[in-house]
């Protein structure tokens, strides 16, 4: 019994040191989830919990759309960095919850998140958002240019550069307008 306890702790061992090695991923962008890659989805009136009305995509601004859901830790931890990540690449970020406004306004602090936060089902079905958290970056012509599920800061951060590399090979400017 003492030889396989040693066992299983030399395993977990390992398995700790490849998990260190292999390091963060990137984020997962998969063809067939989400909205196509190089398309633009049609444009959506929405109305943020503070009132304000917002256009998710469509021309006009670049946007980074983080999809979340209630009850999802991982969507917690990622929440704080959008602001920051967003600005990094010149888009706006926009919270988008996959259920109604009583339970976006009943289980996030909307106090805390410095980004509007849109109660927008409608928006995930559209988006064909297959989980939380997924992100959409979209350039200022409303096109796909980044999306994929993200499970930390690394993983957005790499999708805003992926998004910003694929703006800049099409000629199509980032900046918001």
């Amino acid at each position: 019994m003492i030889v396989l306890c040693f066992v299983v702790v030399a395993l977990a061992r390992q398995i700790g040191t490849l998990h260190l090695r292999l390091g963060p991923r990137g984020a997962l962008e998969l063809d067939d989830e989400g909205p196509p890659l190089g398309e633009a989805p049609p444009a959506i009136d929405a109305l943020a919990l503070s009132g304000e009305s917002i256009t998710i995509g469509g021309p006009g601004e670049a946007q980074l759309l983080l999809f979340v859901s209630p009850g999802c830790h991982v969507c917690e931890q990622v929440l704080p960095s959008l602001p920051a990540i967003a600005s990094s690449g010149s888009f706006r970020p926009y919270v988008v919850t996959d259920v109604d406004v009583f339970d976006t306004a009943r289980s996030l602090d909307v106090g805390t998140i410095s980004a509007p936060v849109i109660p927008g089902r409608d928006v995930a079905i559209v988006y064909e958002v297959p989980g939380t958290p997924y992100v959409v970056m979209l350039d200022t012509s409303g096109i796909v240019r980044a999306k994929g599920t993200v499970n930390n800061l690394e993983q957005m951060e790499g999708l805003v550069d992926t998004a910003t590399r694929r703006i800049a090979n099409s000629g199509v400017g980032s900046h918001t307008s």
